[in-house]
């Protein structure tokens, strides 16, 4: 979506349009850039509590295998945990059904239409819809089914989407956030096997890696990426477990490229977590690597059934719960130092002070009643337990201001318990600094993008940021540093200057320093555009210098404006400006990329006077809208 703020801004000055019905989808600029799609490192400390979502997950549910733990936990996870727990939306990460029938010797020799029934009913009685409930196929809904014609024909999103692979978007006031789910099951259509890999040739095709790379390249405005599929993407060490046998390299190449933050799967019916930033298999990755989430079996397993995942403040925190146990306790802020026995790459250290925030999420089947109680936090596993306070208009969510100013630097336990149907706890480390300091928070900027014509540069100011600093005045002593990155050059240590024939979307990351420490590493947006002039003054050739001030390529219509737009890459973005006048011609805005048209330009197009207008009269002519982006700003048409 457009940053509407700026989107009112440019039409408060003035968009006519009359006598003709016009429809259209307004966006902003953006074009390609590769190697982002999220931010892993934009996690920050921050004191603001409304920032924050959450998600479950569960994985190979098989339903229809032996006895009845699989269909009662579904209808557990999407009625009760679901009303419980209220989260954004549930992913089921494959193994949807068990090809077995209930059979006594457990053989998967499916598919079987009953068990895709039993499924498909939970979720109809439940009330699932394809905006809430993502489900995506695993090795036991591919056996014998090379075209998947039986998770298409009974899934939610295969019935939804006709694909089986799948991704959505989650944008709030504070933020965008991306979703894929990817096929990780074998096309090859073979019945199981009792040999290994037991007829379990898991990968990627390059059709689904394509899709993927599109996907990623669509939202890499995203503040993070998520990605769910079934398959451990290498060895996982253990003997009877099969991975992805094709694909794996250029897959996780791809999670490295476009900066995504997770990758969760099943599969094993083991539940861990850690941080892959590839193996010898894999190749390596080049940034700092990802979060790596297995999780267990909710058809099979003895626990562990289930995860609640929660992002706050673009840091990602998350608990495995069985099936009724309740109350379910999450620490969000801050970040655990650790993702089981690895190091966490994306977690902050907190400051030495007296005024730190801490959240958690708590869940449980009854309404705590006793605030003073319900939620209690403590350090180190001594001491009393201090009370939470319920925040208000974010159900579910808790905080407190805790005291780190006696705590030596180093790593301390960080304990948060809840007191309902029964006493449950959340324990994560928390690395404490030596300085009292609070880090600078960027929060947005503003603009957002802000927009450059190709062939100029822009230096950026502290000023173009938001930011929060609860013990600094911002913008006073602050510095900024902008860092390397694809299709841009510094000039100077705040001045970008884009790539010679690049347009699109430029994501420049960038710290700010308050005297004593740097922020998180922001991502600011840049929309590169080419700019076309137009200028009834104009000859027929537009670069002849001829009208336009000079400028060039200056046409004299604005549909060869649009035609020679309409020339340019799919992915990328166009300004046409176009001088204040009469305009008398049809227009077809058959443009494939992103356009956004300017009027009320002076001739020479050295200012734009608020206020004045350009008039298109198509007479008996026509517009015609179609394909890519538009924004429309200072025309009136009539």
């Amino acid at each position: 979506m457009a940053n509407l703020a700026e989107l009112g801004r440019c039409l408060a000055g003035g968009l006519r349009i009359g006598l003709l019905f016009v429809a259209f989808w307004v966006g902003f600029l953006c074009g390609p850039y590769k190697a982002v799609a999220g931010n892993p490192g934009g996690a920050c400390y921050c004191s603001l509590n409304n920032r924050v979502f959450w998600f479950i997950q569960i994985s190979d549910l098989h339903i229809g295998i032996r006895g009845n733990q699989d269909s009662l936990y579904l209808e557990k996870i999407v009625n009760q945990a679901r009303k419980v727990i209220e989260p954004e939306f549930i992913i089921a990460s494959g193994d949807l059904t068990d090809s077995t029938n209930g059979s006594l010797l457990g053989v998967p020799d499916g598919p079987w239409q009953d068990e895709w029934d039993e499924y498909s009913g939970i979720l109809a009685a439940a009330g699932m819809t394809a905006d809430f409930y993502y489900d995506i196929p695993g090795n036991h809904d591919a056996y014998s089914d090379a075209d998947f014609a039986y998770y298409l024909a009974n899934s939610i999103q295969g019935r939804a989407t006709g694909q089986t692979q799948i991704s959505w978007i989650r944008e709030f006031s504070f933020g965008k956030y991306q979703f894929l789910g990817v096929n990780t099951a074998d096309h090859s259509g073979d019945p199981f096997s009792f040999d290994w890999p037991w007829g379990d040739y898991a990968g990627l095709d390059e059709d689904e890696l394509d899709f993927i790379e599109s996907r990623l390249a669509e939202s890499r405005d995203a503040d993070l990426t998520l990605v769910f599929g079934h398959h451990p993407v290498t060895d996982t060490g253990y003997d009877n477990d099969t991975w992805l046998f094709y694909g794996a390299q250029e897959f996780v190449g791809l999670l490295d490229d476009y900066g995504a933050s997770f990758y969760g799967y099943g599969h094993t019916h083991r539940f861990s977590e850690t941080i892959f930033a590839g193996d010898d298999y894999t190749g390596q990755m080049s940034g700092q690597g990802l979060f790596y989430l297995n999780v267990a079996s909710l058809g099979e397993s003895d626990n562990w059934h289930y995860a609640v995942a929660a992002i706050d403040c673009n840091g990602i925190s998350l608990v495995s719960q069985s099936i009724d146990d309740w109350p379910v306790v999450l620490i969000t802020t801050p970040l655990d130092q650790y993702r089981g026995d690895a190091l966490n790459p994306y977690a902050y250290t907190v400051p030495a002070s007296a005024f730190n925030p801490l959240r958690a999420l708590a869940f449980d089947t009854v309404p705590f009643t006793e605030p003073a109680t319900a939620l209690t936090y403590r350090i180190d596993n001594t001491g009393e337990w201090l009370a939470m306070q319920p925040v208000a208009g974010q159900p579910h969510l808790w905080e407190a201001t805790w005291d780190a100013s006696g705590l030596d630097p180093g790593d301390h336990l960080l304990s948060v318990r809840a007191h309902g149907t029964t006493t449950r706890s959340d324990t994560i480390t928390v690395r404490v600094a030596a300085s009292t300091n609070f880090p600078p928070v960027i929060t947005g900027q503003q603009p957002d993008p802000i927009q450059l014509s190709e062939e100029d540069s822009l230096t950026v100011d502290l000023a173009d940021l938001v930011v929060i600093d609860p013990d600094s005045q911002y913008p006073d002593d602050f510095t900024l540093t902008l860092y390397p990155g694809e299709h841009y050059q510094l000039s100077g240590s705040t001045t970008i200057v884009p790539e010679a024939g690049f347009s699109g979307l430029l994501l420049v990351p960038l710290t700010i320093n308050d005297g004593q420490d740097d922020s998180h590493r922001f991502l600011f947006k840049v929309a590169v555009t080419s700019v076309f002039y137009v200028e009834s003054g104009g000859s027929a050739d537009p670069y002849d210098g001829v009208g336009c001030g000079g400028e060039i390529p200056c046409y004299n219509t604005i549909q060869a404006g649009l035609e020679s737009a309409a020339l340019r890459p799919a992915d990328s973005s166009t300004i046409v400006r176009v001088a204040t006048g009469t305009y008398s011609e049809s227009l077809d805005f058959s443009v494939p990329g992103q356009l956004l048209l300017e009027g009320g330009w002076a001739s020479d197009f050295s200012v734009r006077p608020m206020g004045t207008f350009c008039t298109v009269n198509p007479g008996e002519g026509l517009l015609t809208l179609m394909k890519g982006q538009i924004v429309i700003d200072g025309l009136a048409i009539e």
